[in-house]
Parts: structure tokens; C-alpha cells; sequence
């Protein structure tokens, strides 16, 4: 249901939730990686979705979903970039933070919420309930909006509309100018997800088990992907941010299947089985999705079919989303390294040990020109080099980064939860 108001004042909970878990263990494995090549099919839909509705053909292989990407060039507007979520900045010049703490802003709880930025503002949520806008020259904040619970979701903005997630059950639309909320949508469960936006429609998930397509104008629900269950035991919970391309919405749920649905109505295109649960987000480049498991494995899946093209496994689970530059990907893993693999075969091209107290990477990465940053539990925000992966510098902040970055020519911006917004130049 859509509440929509008249204007007035006023990374998400699953990744905490993974965080609290491997805290309380002692074990941490370590060990190589090895990539199984397979035609494994996925498993294909008898019918469509409860829509009824015959699914439209998906884009075939010379999709290139750069003409999506090349929409949000020179800004950071939701989680990773971009619908896509390539997480690449392509920013001209590329943005080389030098690791200096540019300014901080406290807000009045920890930031799990990975930060948006547009037209030289900052939007990030915060456990203390708020969403912030802040200036990105100066860290000044321009307004912040109280919601209903702990805002996990990490903001998308479009057309002068901050979409977002609350553990208050509600999706929400807010003006970008001064933080008024325009719209609530409400749902039956706490929402994680960040949104993805494309063309005027918002897409979330939420701990339901539904997938949201919403106009981002009005909140109006356009359509409703319900993952089926028969087994009331069955977690069918959607926290990560669904990726958009090929005129289709992909997104992970917790059990264990990837999905494909119809952008037009929701209805189910394909679906492919994994043998652990997916926290991590998808991301689409041309016509693969990529993604990691807690199955130990990361997957290259055909965008059109569904179809396994390679799978690289490790000893640990992969919890974080992937991002992709330059014909190869970079995905951290619960064995606290980083890997770059090539996109096209899944080779492992260079690894980097990170650093954590428990074995867990919880901050995806993002890329500008030839670096790469990232957050982890050990408080650090590091800076890579794609190219071969030596790590040119780490910050430290007071407690453990969830928060994802997000790249602008002013520098590197994440939240951490020691409750600091950081813009690091």
C-alpha cells in the first residue's frame, strides 16, 4: 500500500546480521581457489510468474549495457553506481584519493547505509533512524529526515527523488531539495534492500520475499514479484539490491536462487540454484550476471538463459557484491581476501590479503581509473591497485566499515559504524 503525503517536515541489516554471526566464531579457514567450468543449466520456470502474463524475450547476447552505465556518468546515485552496479566511477579524470581524511560528519548512529551522491550532495541512512543530506565540498549538513526505524538501505536519487529503505516496513520517497517525504509504500516486512532505479521505476526488495517495482513519482506499486514457497521454514528474505539490464530485474534471495523477472510485470524469466544462501547483490555487464554465494562459489551466469558460463570456488563464502572495470572482476571473500578474476574465463589474476577480526568482508567495493576501494571489519578503508593488486594505503576509522564507497571528483566517501560519515581526499 502507498501512502502518499502532502509536503510536511520533518548495507543494510543483513550484512550486521552477518557480522553478529561470524563474530561468534572461532574458526577461520584459509586456502586457494580453483575455477569449475560448467554448462549447468538453470533451472527454467514451467509457467510464469502468478502474473499470468506470457514474459516478454530478454534482450539477447549484444546487449551491451553500457548505454545503461554511460547514463550515470560523473556521478554515484545509488549503491554501486548504477542499475547495472558495476560500482566503476568513470569519472574524467579518474579520482585517485591520496588518503587524507578530508572532513568527517557524525551522524547519531552508526552508518551500515552506503552513500549516494548527486549534484554535490551526499545522501546516507543511519541506525539513528535518519536519512542525511550533506554538502560534499564541506561536509555541512543540508537536511536530515527522521523515518520510523534503523535505515539500513543505501539511498538511490532520480528526477529530485531519494528512494530509500526502512526497518520500519516502508519504502520511501523523499525530496531531494529539503528531505520532505513525498510518498511511503508500505510492505510486511523490514526493507534492507537498496534500491535500483531505472527509467522513473525504483525496484527493492524486502524480507517478504517480494521484489517492488515502484514509480518513483507517486510510490504507485507497477508490479509485485513474490518468491514462491511452499515450507513456511523456508528464509526467503531479499536484502541485497536487485541490478537492472537487458530488459530485466535480477536479484538474490536468501534461498539460495538468483532470479530473473520480466522488467515490464515481474514475471519469472528464469531462476538459478546455488547450494548456500546469496547475501551478496548481483551485477550485470553485457549479458553476464555475476555474483558470489555462501556456497564457497562465485558464478558467471548468462544473462539471457540463465546458464552457468564459470564458477570459481574457495574455502569461504562470498558476502559482498562484485564490481567490474576493464574485462575483469573484483570480489572480496570471507577468506579476507581480495580477487581479481578475468571476466570472461573466471582466471584468477591477483588475490590481496585483507585484514578482519572475524572472517568476514563486509564492504563492497568500488573502482575509479586504476584504484580500488573498500572498507573492512578491521575499521580500515583501503585503497588498491587494480592492476596487481599492492595496497597503496589504508585509514582507520573507530569501528568496523559495512558501508560501501562511493566515488565523486572530490574524493572517497563511506559511512562506518563508529556513527562518522567520511570524505577522504
Amino acid at each position: 500500500m502507498t501512502t502518499r503525503l502532502k509536503p510536511t517536515r520533518q548495507a543494510n541489516f543483513a550484512r550486521r546480521s552477518f557480522l553478529t554471526l561470524v563474530a561468534s566464531s572461532t574458526l577461520f579457514l584459509s586456502g586457494s581457489a580453483k575455477i569449475v567450468w560448467a554448462n549447468e543449466p538453470a533451472t527454467v520456470p514451467t509457467k510464469p510468474a502468478a502474473t499470468g502474463v506470457k514474459p516478454e524475450p530478454v534482450a539477447d547476447a549484444t546487449t551491451n549495457t553500457s548505454a545503461i552505465v554511460s547514463r550515470y556518468h560523473g556521478s554515484w546515485q545509488m549503491f554501486l553506481q548504477n542499475p547495472c552496479h558495476t560500482g566503476n566511477a568513470n569519472l574524467d579524470p579518474a579520482m585517485i584519493a591520496k588518503g587524507k581524511v578530508k572532513w568527517t560528519f557524525p551522524a547519531e548512529g552508526p552508518i551500515d547505509s552506503s552513500p549516494a551522491i548527486y549534484k554535490g550532495v551526499i545522501y546516507v541512512g543511519s541506525d539513528d533512524g535518519n536519512v542525511y543530506a550533506v554538502e560534499e565540498a564541506s561536509g555541512r549538513m543540508v537536511w536530515r529526515s527522521k523515518l520510523g526505524d534503523k535505515v539500513k538501505s543505501s539511498p538511490a536519487i532520480s528526477d529530485g527523488i531519494v528512494v530509500i529503505g526502512c526497518e520500519d516496513k516502508k519504502i520511501y520517497g523523499l525530496d531531494a531539495r529539503n528531505g520532505k517525504q513525498i510518498w511511503s509504500h508500505e510492505t510486511t516486512d523490514r526493507v534492507s534492500s537498496s534500491p535500483a532505479i531505472y527509467e522513473g521505476v525504483a525496484y527493492v526488495g524486502g524480507w517478504d520475499g517480494s521484489l517492488y517495482a515502484l514509480d518513483i513519482k507517486t510510490g504507485e506499486q507497477k508490479w509485485r514479484y513474490t518468491v514462491p514457497s511452499n515450507d513456511p521454514k523456508d528464509v526467503i528474505r531479499i536484502t541485497a539490491s536487485p541490478c537492472v539490464g537487458n530488459n530485466q530485474v535480477i536479484f538474490s534471495c536468501h534461498n539460495c536462487n538468483l532470479y530473473s523477472v520480466s522488467m515490464k510485470d515481474g514475471s519469472l524469466l528464469w531462476h538459478f540454484r546455488t547450494g548456500g544462501k546469496i547475501f551478496a547483490s548481483p551485477i550485470i555487464v553485457n549479458n553476464t550476471v555475476y555474483f558470489g554465494s555462501w556456497d564457497q562459489s562465485f558464478y558467471a551466469v548468462d544473462a539471457t538463459t540463465g546458464k552457468q558460463r564459470w564458477k570459481v570456488t574457495t574455502t569461504q563464502p562470498f558476502s559482498i557484491a562484485a564490481t567490474a572495470a576493464n574485462g575483469k572482476i573484483f570480489v572480496g571473500n570471507d577468506d579476507l581476501k581480495m580477487y581479481c578474476l578475468d571476466a570472461v574465463s573466471g582466471r584468477i589474476l591477483w588475490k590481496t590479503q585483507l585484514n578482519s577480526p572475524v572472517p568476514f568482508l563486509s564492504s563492497s567495493p568500488a573502482i575509479s581509473g586504476n584504484m580500488l576501494y573498500c572498507g573492512s571489519c578491521d575499521t580500515n578503508v583501503y585503497a588498491i591497485d587494480t592492476r596487481n593488486g599492492a595496497i597503496k594505503w589504508k585509514i582507520k576509522t573507530q569501528r568496523a566499515i559495512i558501508s560501501s564507497p562511493a566515488l565523486t571528483t572530490g574524493g572517497l566517501c563511506i559511512g562506518s559504524q563508529d556513527g562518522n560519515l567520511y570524505c577522504i581526499d
